[in-house]
């Protein structure tokens, strides 16, 4: 039988016997995403504690000599190398962090669409069953805004990665150097003081840009539960009045 559905208020309402509801794209699209932005997020994760053991290694091995040798080490020596390595990883390792974690609440976000899709389709088919006019909850506001949180903090947690990238490199140029020849000595408006100030800069505001990713992925899966609450209560009084 053709489907021919209208809207009633805040529902959408197929003729007895039509065929069950279906999933929509954006709902069926998530049902193939979720695993693979889960896999995705805990590799991330787990990549950045490997870097973070491997960073650790290097400062252990550094703090090694001593605080004379540390400081007086030349450009491109291996303790200038060390130092720089374990300051510009710093920068850039918890922006990887947090995009591992945005893509695990990505994946979250997901699997609660995915809910949602079975939840469509499977209260049709029980409608259905029934033989009764088959009705959905139009989809709400919240239904409409949930992806575009997630996408939203993902998008800022992904530009906190590529711009912590680059301000690292710049950390890394800076500190290697030798502190006691190089470094303390750095006149006013010379390039190593312009690279510090620059990276320092960044710094302040960076941190607080990866916390607003986060909110807007948090944000999006309130907004999803809120959307499955809705559902659920529509649904939960659709069935009582087809059985009473």
């Amino acid at each position: 039988m053709t489907t021919v559905e209208h809207v009633v208020g805040d529902e959408i309402v197929f003729p007895a016997g039509a065929l069950p509801v279906r999933i929509t794209r954006m709902q069926s699209m998530a049902a193939r995403m979720w695993k693979p932005m889960l896999a995705m997020g805990l590799m991330v994760v787990v990549a950045a504690l490997i870097i973070g053991a491997v960073n650790s290694a290097i400062t252990a091995d550094y703090f090694t000599s001593s605080k004379v040798v540390r400081e007086a080490a030349p450009t491109d020596s291996t303790l200038a190398t060390q130092k720089a390595f374990m300051e510009s990883t710093v920068i850039w390792l918890p922006a990887m962090k947090f995009l591992g974690l945005g893509l695990l609440l990505a994946g979250i976000t997901f699997l609660l669409a995915t809910i949602l899709g079975s939840l469509r389709e499977g209260g049709g088919k029980v409608q259905q069953a029934l033989g009764a006019e088959v009705k959905i909850l139009r989809s709400p506001m919240t239904a409409r805004m949930f992806p575009m949180f997630m996408m939203m903090g993902l998008m800022i947690l992904l530009a906190a990665l590529i711009v912590s990238i680059p301000t690292a490199s710049i950390g890394y140029t800076y500190w290697n150097h030798s502190i006691t020849t190089e470094l303390n000595p750095a006149v006013e408006g010379s390039d190593l003081l312009h690279d510090l100030g620059l990276v320092n800069a960044i710094k302040v505001w960076l941190d607080p840009l990866k916390f607003v990713g986060m909110a807007f992925l948090f944000v999006g899966i309130g907004l999803a539960l809120a959307t499955i609450v809705r559902v659920l209560r529509w649904q939960s009084d659709r069935l009582w009045n087809l059985l009473s």
